[in-house]
């Protein structure tokens, strides 16, 4: 038996894989960085799965737990992916979903996405250390816009908070990250936590600046990352694709392979570069199954000692 025969056909059937369309779970808002992801990586992969189809199918619902529930249902199917990012594991920290990463077969991490600190372009803070400073000399009258209540993006910013010795901001949320960046462009709140492309027409219109972002992005070449500051923390978004249960070790091992191949694309490359976004594939899929799992202790444990989780 081949790679990829029946050891990649829920149905048992002696078929080569792929032996059908592909579908691509997004359970993310259309339009969003994670969606874009889903399409672009749709866009990419036919060519490496046989000339196969490859559709995004949007099961939105639950904060993610939709689209998982389908996933989760097709036991086995490796013509069936879905893409998994940092709010994922969140939402399993805090129980908002009844998921675990054990629930999937970890794939493929794909990407990182850098958090950043962005405020108006008349702002009176220059740097980070501007920003908590003030906060430290006046407690709760800073203020941070950001996605979420307890999510990828308040949680990256509370790490960053705690170094900076736990500075009285107030976290605003917002359902979404272009309204928390709308929010402190229109002075509601001081500043907003956030990815490059979600402020980069504001930057490049003059009408925003970032004080740091946690890694280097090639885009900001003169901006300071948080280690530079004194804040020694590389807080990121990641995405990445996972399969249904159940996958057999070999067609894992297909699809992570067509998969590598795929994000190699001239087309995928060039949509990595004009998103500012980092690779980050880790040395293989068991790596990637132990980082979400450390991912979902490491936020439990947070959210824990923030008081906002209750067991």
């Amino acid at each position: 038996m081949t790679l990829g025969t029946v050891a990649c056909s829920p149905a048992g059937e002696d078929a080569a894989f792929p032996s059908r369309p592909i579908a691509i779970v997004s359970w993310a808002t259309p339009g969003g960085p994670t969606d874009l992801l889903s399409r672009a990586l749709a866009e990419a992969a036919p060519t490496h799965f046989g000339g196969q189809r490859v559709t995004v199918m949007t099961r939105q619902g639950g904060a993610g737990a939709a689209g998982m529930q389908y996933l989760q249902g097709r036991e086995g199917d490796p013509h069936v992916l879905g893409v998994f990012t940092a709010s994922g594991t969140v939402n399993m920290a805090t129980g908002r979903i009844p998921f675990a990463p054990e629930d999937f077969t970890p794939i493929l991490r794909i990407q990182i996405d850098p958090f950043l600190i962005a405020v108006r372009d008349d702002s009176p803070f220059r740097t980070l250390g501007d920003l908590f400073a003030a906060a430290h000399a006046r407690p709760g009258e800073v203020s941070m816009s950001g996605f979420g209540a307890a999510s990828a993006h308040f949680l990256g910013f509370a790490r960053l908070r705690s170094m900076a010795g736990d500075p009285d901001v107030r976290w605003i949320a917002y359902e979404g990250s272009a309204d928390a960046v709308v929010a402190a462009l229109g002075g509601h709140t001081d500043a907003a936590h956030t990815n490059y492309n979600i402020v980069r027409e504001h930057l490049r219109a003059g009408t925003m600046r970032v004080l740091g972002v946690a890694l280097p992005v090639e885009a900001l070449p003169d901006t300071p990352s948080y280690a530079d500051q004194g804040y020694d923390l590389a807080p990121v978004h990641w995405r990445g694709v996972v399969g249904p249960p159940g996958l057999a070790p070999e067609a894992r091992a297909d699809l992570r392979v067509r998969l590598l191949a795929a994000i190699e694309d001239p087309g995928f490359r060039e949509y990595m570069e004009r998103a500012a976004l980092e690779y980050a594939t880790m040395e293989d899929a068991d790596a990637f199954a132990v980082w979400m799992a450390e991912e979902v202790a490491t936020s439990r444990d947070l959210l824990r000692r923030l008081g906002l989780l209750h067991e």
